[in-house]
């Protein structure tokens, strides 16, 4: 060979060595080399709820500690409406990349699907669980003015006031509507529910008397309406009594049974996010919920620590929706 034509060999080697660098730049990197770098940039929580209900508040609480120990900003942007569903949806449809979540997904994920409400996602399929924040329980609250103390007075004055008791609800097909639905049910009372987009609107209006009665969680009830008189706690919705409440009485002891509600609220990444950006998101998580300060601040809002992996978490997620699903087969409550 001629030194020119080894000179020529020479040069088109070295140029297609560099274009296959070139390429291999380009092509997306695989997800173990997408998790090591995660984040670069800040990650959305969208909250299906208005501002200032217990899901917002976790929100935001986590969401400040979770961006100091993934070194990057974490923005929650509330999306409420349509029943938590808008929210929802725009997180099933944004892309699979890790810097978009759902921070809720009891009501949107588990009891609107449970009771048959149209959706325009697929609550198991569109949704990867990552985490779980809090596992707890409501209280039945009343508005002060209305006089009533307990579940018996509220009932009598139900009975004697036909219609015009009214319960208000995060939205249509929410925890808080089914439940009075089914109280009206088996005490044999007329309840009028009234939908808020989000349990801030609610307890505000339950506050003022717009409203008579609501389900609230110790985290947004307990210091600015039920420690100022503007609301009364008149039954736990749990298997024991709330240690923060040892004076109310659970329903089931109130000859209610089945009304317990685990409240909780979870991180839920679009499907199709690499499992390893997925595993790396649960490990912070499950590091700050173990932190002494959050650990204390859960219980003070009536809530459990939680430290489940995503695949528990999935499995716990499903659980949930079953028993949902056989409460609305039981009592025939659809939102179709």
């Amino acid at each position: 060979m001629s030194t020119d034509a080894a000179r020529q060999v020479r040069t088109w080697s070295v140029v297609c060595m560099f274009l296959l660098m070139t390429v291999a730049l380009l092509m997306p990197q695989p997800a173990a080399a997408q998790a090591q770098d995660y984040p670069v940039k800040p990650i959305k929580f969208v909250v299906s709820s208005s501002a200032g209900g217990v899901v917002d508040i976790r929100a935001r609480r986590y969401g400040a500690r979770l961006g100091e120990v993934l070194k990057q900003p974490i923005v929650v942007e509330n999306r409420p409406g349509a029943s938590t569903t808008i929210g929802a949806e725009f997180v099933a449809k944004s892309a699979p990349d890790g810097y978009t979540a759902l921070f809720g997904g009891n009501t949107e994920l588990v009891v609107l699907p449970a009771l048959g409400m149209p959706l325009r996602y697929d609550a198991q399929r569109d949704f990867i669980p990552v985490a779980q924040f809090s596992h707890g329980h409501p209280l039945l609250v009343v508005h002060s003015g209305l006089g009533v103390r307990t579940l018996p007075q509220l009932i009598e004055w139900a009975k004697a006031n036909p219609g015009k008791l009214m319960c208000g609800t995060s939205g249509h097909g929410s925890g808080p509507h089914f439940k009075c639905e089914l109280l009206a049910r088996i005490a044999g009372i007329q309840i009028r529910p009234v939908h808020y987009k989000g349990t801030g609107p609610m307890l505000l209006d339950t506050a003022t008397g717009q409203v008579h009665l609501t389900i609230g969680f110790l985290a947004e009830v307990d210091k600015q309406y039920i420690q100022t008189g503007k609301v009364v706690p008149i039954g736990a919705l749990a298997p024991r009594r709330i240690s923060r409440f040892p004076e109310v009485p659970t329903m089931t002891e109130q000859g209610f049974p089945g009304f317990e509600v685990v409240s909780w609220t979870g991180l839920f990444m679009p499907a199709g996010t690499p499992k390893a950006v997925v595993d790396k998101l649960n490990a912070a998580v499950t590091k700050v919920i173990r932190e002494p300060d959050f650990v204390a601040w859960l219980a003070e809002t009536g809530s459990e620590v939680p430290t489940p992996t995503p695949e528990q978490f999935r499995e716990f997620v499903r659980g949930e929706l079953a028993g949902w699903r056989k409460s609305s087969e039981e009592l025939g409550i659809r939102l179709e």
